[in-house]
């Protein structure tokens, strides 16, 4: 029976499809339910073949798999509006990962309010420059204050030794999973202001998208990913194990318990496609003027269909 299996899993190795799979960022735990599934054998039994592959941002995996260079990308529901809209990109989403904002407001402990924002500087780092002015601009509002009021920094790289430092006031679009837990391991009474609780509707965090004109992997991928969080979810000790030995460089009790962050903060159900949600973000893109384009009408999919 073992020397069976064995054969089984080497055949199937061999009839595996090879697919190059872009990541929004260096390797980290967002990306635990690729991992795992690597780790895991799962991408294999589920006939794929899996390349990870590190990016420079989200837009970098975009543009791979819209040239046909690469077969899907992480990305977020934000930036995959903006990106069919206003550069034509022929993409779609097939699956969610994370299907709530990470994204957040941090602001030295004196501010109390959205309100004592006027006049400050507003450190930013954002894949989409267009998303991150326009969360700005809709949570001043919410107390009455514009763009105009404040002083925008953008950031390059460093942004917690540049609000630990003063020379910001405040991060926008900071992750709560990263630079909020870093700096309140310093400085536990830092304000946050969250995006969906501040005027900006929900949107989905890290989504997979694949170019809408070949999907023919979509619904393997989907189930295999759908597996590999299952796996996490019931054992996220064991899938931790996993993540570690991919990247051993990364094994310290940090990133454990970010890891551990996340594997909370995965969905449900990857390929569900939440229609009434989606239409909600949309809209508020579409009436806020930042696409140049209508939506196409298959930028999202279940992908478990």
């Amino acid at each position: 029976m073992k020397t069976l299996l064995v054969f089984f899993l080497l055949v199937n190795s061999c009839l595996a499809k090879p697919l190059k799979v872009y990541l929004d960022w260096f390797l980290n735990p967002h990306h635990a339910a690729l991992v795992v599934a690597q780790q895991a054998g799962i991408f294999e039994k589920h006939g794929l073949q899996v390349t990870l592959i590190a990016a420079g941002g989200s837009e970098e995996g975009s543009r791979q798999v819209a040239a046909g260079a690469a077969d899907f990308a992480i990305s977020k529901q934000s930036a995959h509006l903006i990106r069919c809209c206003n550069q034509g990109m022929p993409l779609i989403r097939v699956a969610t990962l994370i299907n709530k904002p990470l994204e957040c407001l941090i602001t030295h402990e004196e501010v109390n309010s959205l309100a004592d924002l006027k006049g400050k500087r507003i450190g930013y780092t954002s894949s989409s420059v267009e998303f991150a002015h326009l969360s700005l601009a809709t949570m001043l509002a919410t107390v009455g204050l514009k763009l105009t009021d404040v002083t925008l920094v953008p950031i390059a790289s460093g942004m917690v030794n540049a609000f630990m430092t003063k020379n910001v006031d405040a991060l926008l679009s900071a992750y709560r999973t990263y630079e909020l837990d870093d700096i309140r391991h310093y400085r536990p009474a830092v304000k946050v202001f969250y995006y969906e609780e501040n005027g900006i509707p929900s949107y989905d965090q890290v989504i997979v998208v694949a170019n809408r004109n070949h999907l023919e992997n979509a619904k393997n991928l989907v189930a295999a990913l759908q597996e590999s969080v299952d796996l996490i979810h019931y054992s996220p000790e064991q899938a931790w194990g996993y993540y570690a030995k991919a990247a051993p460089e990364q094994d310290t009790p940090q990133n454990k318990i970010i890891f551990m962050t996340v594997a909370n903060l995965l969905t449900q159900d990857v390929g569900y496609l939440p229609i009434q949600r989606y239409n909600e973000f949309a809209t508020f893109l579409a009436a806020s003027g930042i696409l140049k384009a209508d939506i196409p009408k298959d930028y999202a999919i279940d992908g478990a269909l």
